[in-house]
């Protein structure tokens, strides 16, 4: 008989694996419930109602918008997916334009699909030095938001992603005072920073900043199971009731009580030992960072905007990628990291990892590292084996043939990848982990971006939309070009008085 999803997870978490990855509870036993079971229950007496909420789950709430400093915090149980849908919902009609930085997860290209919006893409300001080299996304300026905002006077929200996947955070303060400045709410996926409230060493969160709704996914970075979320709303540019509409739209109709009793033993454990304990992982954080110092050839990346707590362990002075650093803390150290990328692989860190799992993490880094010295030794060269050209794909900027909406109806056909060039995407494609698209539905295949699909299939990336060699594309007699019959019909725009 086959094995079973639960014996494979059983067998597995008795491998002794290291988990240097979401979920941000890191399998602790302190916060094992005893029988998930027995509290699986429905709305019954007593219990409240996550869609009205009146007691305890109310209460909650009420202390999440005290500490958060927002007007009201929600509960998700759909996981950030349910509050990125819930807030662009909130914030558009059908057919509106929306500002929207490239960079962001997949679930806001599905909002675009589902509310057939008409996106204008922004992109990333800062793209030099290790940056580059790497092949990381770097921040989203003011100046930029505020162009498209100047350019378009109907966009209806901008919505950018901060932190990003390896944890550069974009001046959310500033980029707020613009959007106020025309009136547009401001909408930001702070799912990888529910961890920035706990303690002064991380940056400022994007609700103290002036955002007017946050999503943040608790489990990424706290100790709260997979699938539990939270959304912080101010109301100045948003209907309350607009919102609270959208997540009941976008949230199931039975929510699990065991997913929102695990958010509500999370923030109990930070109201009880929150302090003390961030101040412990800060100060392992600190402590990794200094012994890290000593590496020659691997290095942890670091940049003026990012945050700590994700580790970017860099591979391009090595022979090693990405890919294959991740696979050698895997199978030899029995470390799992959360992804991979390039040059570089990302370990993700909780305020639920101890001093033991970053002497871990230091001793298998520093012993790799010494190898890689060693090998030069014997040959007098380093290299990287990682074509850096190729994976660059966060600035390109593919020419659309049609809006993604428009896409879905259009016959399709599959083909050969290398078939593609300068035919129509009919499905996203998206590299997963960190659920970026490369191309969006509509959009035209270029040279470049086959070569970058094609490097990433021949290193073993998951990319969804390429399914052995063959790719999806609008049939030729569905190919119509309209992108760009609402482009420059608005003058520019005045900001708000």
């Amino acid at each position: 008989m086959e094995t079973g999803l639960y014996e494979t997870l059983t067998g597995y978490c008795r491998q002794g694996m290291l988990p240097m990855h979401m979920p941000g509870h890191k399998r602790n036993p302190s916060f094992v419930m005893e029988n998930p079971y027995g509290i699986d229950v429905t709305e019954v007496a007593g219990v409240d109602d996550l869609h009205h909420p009146e007691g305890m789950i109310r209460r909650r709430m009420d202390w999440m918008a005290e500490k958060y400093h927002s007007e009201k915090s929600y509960l998700l149980i759909n996981g950030s997916t349910g509050g990125i849908l819930s807030a662009i919902a909130a914030c558009c009609r059908h057919g509106d334009r929306i500002a929207v930085a490239r960079n962001c997860h997949k679930s806001v290209y599905h909002a675009i699909r589902l509310l057939e919006l008409c996106p204008v893409y922004m992109y990333p300001d800062e793209t030099g030095g290790d940056l580059e080299r790497l092949g990381i996304p770097g921040i989203l300026s003011e100046k930029s938001v505020e162009q498209v905002l100047r350019t378009y006077e109907d966009i209806r929200c901008v919505v950018l992603v901060s932190p990003t996947y390896e944890g550069i955070v974009s001046p959310i303060r500033e980029i707020a005072e613009a959007t106020a400045r025309y009136g547009v709410p401001l909408i930001v996926d702070e799912a990888h920073g529910a961890h920035f409230n706990w303690h002064p060493s991380f940056p400022e969160t994007a609700v103290e900043a002036g955002a007017d709704l946050v999503v943040e996914s608790l489990h990424k970075t706290l100790p709260s199971l997979t699938q539990t979320a939270v959304l912080h709303a101010r109301f100045d540019r948003i209907s309350k009731d607009r919102l609270e509409w959208c997540l009941q739209t976008f949230q199931s109709s039975s929510p699990s009580y065991v997913l929102m009793a695990g958010i509500d033993r999370c923030f109990a454990y930070i109201e009880r030992e929150g302090q003390e304990a961030f101040e412990r992982y800060v100060n392992n954080l600190r402590q990794f960072e200094e012994e890290m110092k000593q590496l020659k050839r691997l290095y942890l990346f670091d940049s003026p905007r990012k945050e700590r707590s994700k580790i970017v362990i860099a591979a391009d002075r090595t022979r090693m990628s990405g890919k294959e650093l991740a696979e050698c803390l895997r199978t030899r150290y029995r470390i799992e990291t959360e992804m991979n990328l390039g040059d570089y692989c990302l370990a993700m860190t909780s305020v639920c990892d101890g001093a033991q799992a970053f002497e871990r993490l230091g001793a298998a880094l520093k012993e790799m590292d010494a190898e890689q010295v060693r090998g030069e030794k014997d040959d007098g060269r380093f290299c990287s084996i990682f074509d850096r050209d190729r994976i660059r794909y966060i600035w390109q900027e593919p020419e659309r043939a049609m809006f993604s909406y428009e896409a879905v109806f259009c016959p399709r056909e599959r083909i050969p990848l290398e078939q593609a060039k300068g035919r129509v995407a009919a499905d996203d494609v998206v590299l997963y982990p960190p659920g970026i698209p490369l191309l969006v539905q509509g959009e035209i295949f270029s040279g470049e971006m086959i070569r970058t699909l094609q490097a990433g299939i021949d290193m073993g990336y998951a990319i969804y939309g390429v399914e052995n060699g063959c790719t999806y594309v609008v049939g030729t007699g569905g190919t119509h070009t309209v992108a760009g019959r609402m482009d420059g019909q608005n003058g520019k725009r005045k900001p708000a008085q």
